[in-house]
């Protein structure tokens, strides 16, 4: 029998072996040229550090031209040795050049189609097809990175041909994101955190890279000095940092979240969003574990929360992958899981609390680390007494604010468990769909009378519930276990 798949190598009834869409070769080339740009930006920066006029750049640029000829070699090379097919109930792909690589994925075992339209995907009228298994990570068990659309809509029909019939199919029912709600969004998405530290450190790096030219122009007269020397000028960058990166953060997420759209069509759920590559997610019910809503710091004291889903292949994926919806009232989650998630609708609220006497024990660990830091501040630096002492003030107030969120609910064989990070998170899930639970109590907590109970519900979302009285966790404990 011929191994050539030009020739019927697997060929079945479905879609015969193909090669990707010819749009897959500029693709297939942008995507290796992203992975020499770390290269290039090394040859950049040691051509404009070491001087040289005219010619390091030069370089540079004869550099990029080699990484480009590079690139469109790796996309034509990608190309003409990538077939792909669906037959016999399986979703096929044989890639590679040098060493030769063929994953078959049974359909009945796709737990989910991402459908990519990017910049250059539109360009070409094209689309990237991400199947995803329950044990894939962050990349796609298989990626077809440019497919026509009717290819697209031949592999979801064959999916569907495989899954199970529904008993009863649901009526599509379907919610948007508006523009008001995008920007409020976006405006609270709280990732300053993530970028601050980052941006922070830009100006330490130029002057360590580019402390002579800087000193040079400072001499000059030009004020080029990166890193703040006065208070007021620290004010003022710091202030500045801030400002730059909440932009970022409300920029990248309206580029997320940008024509957010989720339905529910019978046993699916489709999630649309992305402003520049738009992004189509297919993913069966059925695997949908857990629901987590997120109370960010800054959306909180408005009652706003943002609804995420725990779902098996999708641990490793960015949190805008696994998000249900951005931005919601926390009176909607009820209604909204109620429409589009009723497997596993349930109340954010009325749940029992921490007792009383376990107060203390969320308040007085960070404060005293905080107040701990901040003596040793002190004593290091003298003239910033007693401001370092104000750090366990905040830590204290943390520790309040996650007692009063720690709460717990079980009822009718669905749990609700609360507790706080920074963000409050209030974790919905069947009883059964449990990965994991375990009952934990210290030394100190016997003497307390108080219990820690854990819960693991897939790859990715756990809950801690701290010091909850030792009789009422150990029930807890023994309800899951039954």
């Amino acid at each position: 029998m011929s191994s050539d798949p030009e020739h019927g190598e697997h060929a079945a009834p479905g879609i015969a072996p193909r090669r990707l869409h010819p749009a897959g070769i500029a693709v297939l080339g942008l995507g290796a040229l992203r992975g020499l740009a770390l290269p290039l930006a090394v040859a950049f920066a040691g051509a404009v550090l070491g001087g040289g006029g005219g010619e390091p750049l030069t370089r540079v640029l004869a550099f990029g031209v080699i990484g480009a000829l590079l690139a469109a070699a790796a996309g034509v090379a990608g190309w003409m040795t990538t077939r792909w097919s669906v037959g016999e109930g399986t979703i096929r792909l044989r890639t590679g050049v040098l060493s030769r690589k063929e994953t078959d994925i049974p359909l009945a075992r796709v737990q989910s189609i991402d459908i990519v339209h990017g910049p250059l995907q539109r360009v070409f009228g094209v689309r990237g097809l991400h199947v995803q298994t329950a044990g894939g990570g962050r990349d796609a068990d298989i990626t077809l990175p440019a497919v026509s659309p009717a290819d697209v809509e031949l592999v979801g029909a064959a999916l569907r041909r495989s899954a199970p019939a529904a008993v009863a199919p649901r009526p599509v029912a379907e919610r948007r994101l508006g523009r008001r709600r995008l920007l409020v969004a976006a405006l609270t998405a709280g990732q300053v955190g993530v970028m601050l530290p980052l941006l922070a450190a830009v100006p330490q790096i130029a002057d360590e890279l580019w402390s002579d030219d800087i000193q040079d122009a400072g001499r000059d007269g030009l004020g080029l000095g990166l890193v703040p020397e006065s208070a007021q000028q620290w004010i003022l960058a710091v202030a500045g940092l801030l400002a730059l990166a909440w932009l970022l953060s409300t920029a990248g997420a309206v580029v997320a979240f940008a024509g957010f759209t989720i339905a529910r069509d019978g046993d699916r759920l489709r999630v649309r969003r992305g402003l520049l590559a738009q992004r189509e997610a297919t993913v069966p019910v059925a695997r949908v574990q857990a629901v987590r809503v997120v109370e960010g710091t800054l959306r909180q004291p408005f009652g706003l929360a943002t609804v995420h889903a725990e779902v098996a292949g999708y641990a490793h994926e960015p949190a805008a992958a696994r998000t249900l919806f951005p931005l919601l009232r926390r009176a909607e989650v009820k209604p909204f899981l109620d429409a589009l998630l009723p497997e596993l609708a349930d109340r954010i609220g009325d749940l029992d609390g921490a007792p009383r006497r376990a107060l203390r024990r969320y308040v007085v660990p960070p404060a005293a680390a905080w107040l701990a830091l901040g003596a040793a501040a002190c004593a290091a630096f003298p003239g910033s007494a007693p401001w370092p002492l104000l750090a366990a003030l905040p830590a204290a107030a943390l520790g309040a604010a996650r007692w009063r969120a720690a709460g717990w609910r079980i009822e009718d064989r669905r749990l609700a468990l609360r507790f706080r990070r920074l963000a409050r998170i209030t974790v919905l899930a069947p009883a059964a769909r449990l990965q994991q639970h375990a009952l934990r109590q210290t030394v100190l907590q016997r003497r307390g009378r108080l219990a820690d109970v854990l819960v693991r519900v897939g790859a990715g979302t756990r809950a801690h519930v701290r010091h909850l009285d030792a009789r009422v966790a150990a029930r807890l404990f023994d309800q899951l276990r039954r």
